[in-house]
């Protein structure tokens, strides 16, 4: 920290003292600083009691010792579930010095899997038997899922933010979000694949019962994207009961569907699936867009446009490795 900028930071904070009834802005105005800085230095100080800031890394001239690499790591080690935030916070460091240290340090962020023992079990079994059985052969792997998505695509999961000099100088519909507790939603269907492809979407509201995803998804949106394959497939639904209704089981039989049995499916195993992810990127690219769809006909035209900006290689490398992963649950190692 320069000489002058400490001067400065102390000069806001005496100001703040000997005129304790003026805002952040006023304080601003009366020292000729702008009011984000009087307010940044004031939170820093009444949250760490000091006016100086966090350690940042070389790149702005400030070095950084193996002490303080040391002193992030510990805190890890100390508590796992600790969050990349609270060590900055706690430490006086910066969190994106925290997080760049974990990853030199070699520790690793991992979820916790949202199933119990039992669960766990009989999914060790079933991956097990997948591995041996099915994925050992050279089949593309053709996975399928529905999300649901809201609407207004401002209310999908994510921070929003918005650049101004002043606050207040921006519309209220900007500066506040306004969450509906039962905002509406479309329900969406797709099939993904390890070659990259993609099916074309199936959206509706409401929920998908044994008929409609037999119709709908099975009969008139799965055969297409199974014919741009020249070699053999697998295709691999999750656990939905109309997943493996008699009639559905019944289609695969009639038209030659190589499919996963549910006795090798694991239950709650996310991790296995990367449609997961798949669902993840798009809602994520749908967010940049403000508008609310006002029909069914303009959220697919939206998700479909978001679709094909998405590059096959990006599907390739989520669907990468789920042999692997598969493999090693089975085995009870970490995925």
């Amino acid at each position: 920290m320069s000489s002058n900028e400490k001067e400065r930071r102390e000069l806001i904070l005496r100001t703040h003292f000997e005129n304790p009834e003026l805002s952040h802005r006023d304080i601003g105005k009366m020292l000729g600083i702008v009011q984000s800085t009087v307010s940044r230095v004031l939170k820093r100080y009444f949250k760490n009691l000091t006016i100086d800031r966090k350690v940042k890394n070389g790149k702005n001239g400030c070095s950084v010792s193996e002490k303080d690499h040391k002193r992030v790591v510990k805190p890890f080690r100390r508590d796992p579930t600790s969050s990349v935030r609270d060590v900055a916070n706690k430490l006086n460091l910066s969190s994106s010095f925290v997080q760049r240290t974990k990853q030199r340090e070699g520790l690793r962020t991992y979820k916790v899997p949202n199933r119990d023992e039992r669960q766990n079990m009989v999914g060790k079994t079933r991956a097990r038997k997948l591995y041996t059985e099915m994925l050992t052969k050279p089949h593309c792997l053709v996975m399928d899922n529905e999300t649901y998505v809201k609407a207004d695509f401002r209310q999908l999961p994510g921070l929003l933010f918005f650049s101004a000099e002043d606050k207040f100088s921006v519309p209220e519909e900007i500066r506040k979000q306004k969450l509906s507790k039962f905002a509406k939603k479309y329900m969406v269907w797709q099939a993904i694949c390890s070659c990259g492809k993609r099916s074309v979407p199936f959206v509706m509201t409401g929920t998908v019962n044994g008929q409609v995803y037999l119709k709908e998804c099975l009969q008139k949106r799965l055969p297409p994207l199974l014919k741009q394959h020249e070699g053999p497939t697998i295709f691999w639904p999750d656990l939905a009961s109309c997943h493996y209704s008699k009639d559905v089981l019944e289609w695969y039989e009639a038209n030659g569907v190589t499919f996963l049995p549910k006795e090798m499916n694991s239950p709650n195993a996310l991790e296995l699936r990367p449609i997961e992810k798949y669902w993840a990127i798009m809602k994520q690219a749908l967010r940049k867009n403000p508008k609310v769809v006002k029909s069914e006909a303009d959220f697919k035209r939206k998700w479909i446009s978001v679709k094909k900006k998405l590059q096959l290689d990006v599907v390739q490398n989520l669907m990468d490795g789920v042999k692997r992963k598969v493999r090693a649950y089975g085995r009870g190692l970490e995925v």
